[in-house]
């Protein structure tokens, strides 16, 4: 499909001047060229045009955010009022303020669309431009496309937000219960995982569609949310002979993965030491993921074996910690520290990603995380470049400012899609709710079985020492992206009032409601339960999850 097609149709029509206007930025390449040849003026006044489309589309993108945020600050202070005046607290106004912030929710949706489009666009024209006139706009124009950069509006913070206040009025003002932290210093634990890819086309719909059913997952709500606290770095270690690799794409009986881990800027003070084993000997064959926490200060001091996994331990009993933790965690470092001696272990790969995760506080039983901004960056040494000391567990030259433009394209590999992980401790009984189930079946998703960060990265840098490959790498150059063949997300009726599945959000709770008296009537052992969104619903047949694989 050309892209001025493409445009026209997926234009949000009340913001139809807004978008660039494409056609005649294209006119104007046409038609001077078969006037005349392109001059210097040509390009002067095609700059100027480009700049004052750019100009627009950003001023838009910018007013709009803006205006999101008044709506999300007057809806947070209505809300403050009826929390503080029981006689607003009623069932309408709950609902009124939450149809509200369904409004904003949308809103959001179609300027995360509009904003992604506008950039294809000037991108498809900048290719136009150089490919019909010879000359290398697209690489001179960065600096302007930097300076507005269409690319990097972030809308997470705006959705933390509608999320926070969304659970709110599904609880009516009352406190969720469970700590959101809870379950951070896990040492080990199973879950059944499912991994999918996004296509950017559909990222913000998929983070709305899962926020209506489970809130976003603030670890510490003592601070104000920032988009740094969404980023995620990891350290992967291998050897010369990507052991770890082959035996983690091989299943082999306790392979592992060793990563170092921390959550938001460089400077974190706490880093995680975490390990993943395939089907685990001393867990009776479990696949099972464990970890433990070291001040960053101790991390180097851990890799070279200056400090032991006993000394970790005593220093965690001097603390207080429980007896089982303390021998956990003890087990888990001085396994790791056997690997680094036995298998000669390096620093290999960082992957980098900014992290949304869907999850009730201190409720690990359904778990949903939104991984975007995937980057793979090379820590290596052994083409001969120093990209770190010896002594050093990660280059210092890296932080966390996506889309780290100032590495060289041979340092870094940007992965094209978003990557969505359900997890589910089925161990305990845990089924996918009839949502989750509809959402992987949809067009929005691409599954993608055994998908691995790692295995990507290391396979993208060290195609060449590696005797087997990921099963998925043909599915890149594909189009994962598929027609709507059902009304299942988020569209707007022709009033362009929101419609989620198709229906008014006060029809789906009717709907709900009906289909649980239902259930109730033909079954009285039925049981009503209230889900994660706060809608009435009817316990459900049991359902096979999808994916059973545990890593």
């Amino acid at each position: 499909m050309k892209f001025a097609v493409q445009l026209q149709n997926d234009m949000f029509a009340p913001w139809r001047l807004s978008y660039i206007n494409y056609d005649v930025l294209k006119t104007e390449l046409k038609a001077r060229q078969l006037d005349h040849g392109w001059t210097e003026q040509d390009e002067k006044d095609f700059i100027h045009l480009l700049e004052n489309e750019l100009q627009k589309v950003y001023d838009f993108v910018g007013a709009k955010l803006a205006e999101v945020e008044a709506r999300i600050s007057y809806c947070e202070r209505t809300l403050q009022t009826f929390m503080n005046n029981p006689s607003w607290s009623s069932e309408q106004n709950w609902n009124i303020m939450d149809d509200a912030l369904t409004e904003v929710l949308f809103d959001v949706n179609d300027l995360a669309k509009f904003t992604r489009l506008n950039y294809i666009g000037f991108q498809k024209i900048l290719k136009k431009h150089d490919k019909w006139t010879g000359l290398h706009l697209q690489q001179d124009f960065i600096p302007q496309l930097r300076a507005k950069p269409l690319d990097k509006q972030r809308f997470d913070v705006a959705i933390v937000y509608i999320s926070s206040l969304h659970d709110l009025c599904r609880l009516q003002g009352k406190p969720r219960t469970g700590n959101a932290a809870a379950g951070g210093d896990q040492n080990a634990f199973e879950r059944a995982t499912a991994k999918y890819w996004i296509h950017p086309d559909n990222v913000t719909e998929v983070k709305s569609i899962i926020m209506l059913h489970l809130p976003v997952l603030i670890f510490n709500k003592e601070k104000k949310y920032e988009a740094s606290d969404s980023a995620i770095s990891s350290v992967y270690y291998d050897n010369e002979d990507f052991d770890l690799y082959t035996g983690r794409l091989q299943r082999d009986e306790g392979a592992e993965a060793i990563r170092f881990r921390w959550y938001g800027r460089m400077d974190s003070p706490s880093i995680f030491i975490e390990r993943k084993t395939h089907h685990a000997a001393w867990l009776n064959g479990a696949s099972v993921k464990d970890r433990f926490r070291l001040d960053m200060d101790d991390v180097s001091k851990f890799v070279k074996g200056e400090l032991t996994a006993e000394e970790i331990t005593d220093r965690l009993r001097q603390k207080g910690l429980d007896e089982q933790i303390c021998r956990d965690t003890e087990f888990i470092a001085r396994g790791i520290q056997t690997s680094f001696k036995e298998k000669h272990l390096k620093p290999i790969l960082r992957a980098f990603y900014n992290r949304t995760a869907f999850q009730l506080p201190g409720d690990q039983r359904v778990r949903v995380s939104l991984d975007t901004d995937l980057c793979f960056i090379r820590e290596d040494n052994t083409d001969g470049k120093v990209r770190r000391k010896e002594d050093e567990w990660r280059r210092p030259d890296v932080g966390i400012d996506h889309p780290f433009s100032q590495l060289d394209d041979k340092e870094i590999c940007r992965f094209p899609y978003a990557v969505l992980e359900t997890k589910l401790q089925t161990h305990l009984g845990q089924q996918p709710p009839e949502w989750l189930t509809k959402l992987v079946d949809s067009h929005l998703v691409h599954e993608v079985p055994r998908f691995s960060k790692y295995l990507h990265g290391a396979c993208y840098f060290f195609r060449d020492s590696m005797p087997l490959l990921p099963w998925w790498l043909p599915e890149m150059d594909i189009d994962i992206r598929k027609p709507r063949a059902t009304n299942f997300g988020l569209t707007r009726s022709k009033s362009f009032k929101p419609l989620i599945d198709g229906q008014y959000r006060r029809a789906m709770e009717a709907e709900e409601r009906r289909l649980n008296d239902v259930a109730k009537a033909n079954d009285p052992s039925e049981t009503t339960t209230t889900g994660a969104s706060g809608l009435r619903r009817s316990a459900q047949k049991k359902q096979k999850p999808r994916q059973e694989d545990k890593q």
